[in-house]
């Protein structure tokens, strides 16, 4: 894993061939959209993995099948559970414990997507982080129906993998980005690291800061 890390940080893309690493990379990114789209209390940074998946593809690291087939399936299959959880858990103590340790306004805001846009708020909230996992969960607690849930999460992960996946293709094969190669692989990774430390600091401060007021 740290030799995988490595050959990308410093772009050295034939030696992660020679590896035979692309496969372990390829099944990291699945698994972290997978778990991002069904936990809401694991803040993965799924948008930057999908825009590094995109930008792979523009290197010719990974085939187009990435961003198009396998990590829209993990996404999709990761709201399924997230549907399931909500269905599970309604009325349970873990439900009031969600929001939590969500951000603030995370919650009202997959509330009211859901009840103006329906099953359209899958397309809305994919692109908003943790909202797009509360929104099949919240669908899960009203019994929305299973197939309609089906067809929204999986219409929906493809379009988001879609759109990012592009943006992260052309700015790698634009010419204009040539020369920034390396700098821009460097940015994703440490952009998904930032986003991930800083989402579990969120999380840990507001359940500190919520267990301090309990207790004066």
């Amino acid at each position: 894993m740290q030799d995988m890390l490595h050959a990308i940080w410093h772009q050295d893309f034939e030696q992660l061939i020679h590896m035979q690493a692309v496969g372990l990379l390829v099944t990291c990114l699945v698994v972290i959209l997978f778990l991002e789209s069904s936990f809401v209390f694991l803040p993965l940074p799924g948008d930057s993995v999908v825009l590094l998946a995109g930008g792979l593809v523009g290197l010719g690291v990974v085939g187009l099948e990435v961003p198009l087939l396998y990590l829209p399936l993990a996404t999709g299959c990761g709201s399924l559970i997230a549907y399931l959880q909500g269905r599970a858990l309604q009325g349970t103590r873990f439900m009031q414990k969600v929001e939590k340790v969500i951000p603030d306004g995370s919650l009202p805001k997959a509330t009211r997507l859901l009840e103006k846009y329906g099953f359209w708020a899958m397309f809305i909230s994919r692109f908003i982080p943790f909202v797009r996992v509360l929104t099949p969960m919240l669908m899960g607690v009203g019994h929305l129906d299973r197939f309609k849930l089906v067809m929204a999460s999986f219409a929906s992960a493809f379009l988001w993998a879609l759109v990012l996946g592009l943006v992260g293709r052309f700015v790698m094969l634009s010419p204009f980005f040539a020369q920034y190669h390396e700098l821009l692989t460097k940015c994703l990774l440490m952009t998904s690291c930032v986003l991930f430390v800083v989402a579990v600091a969120t999380i840990v401060f507001r359940l500190c800061k919520r267990s301090s007021d309990r207790a004066s």
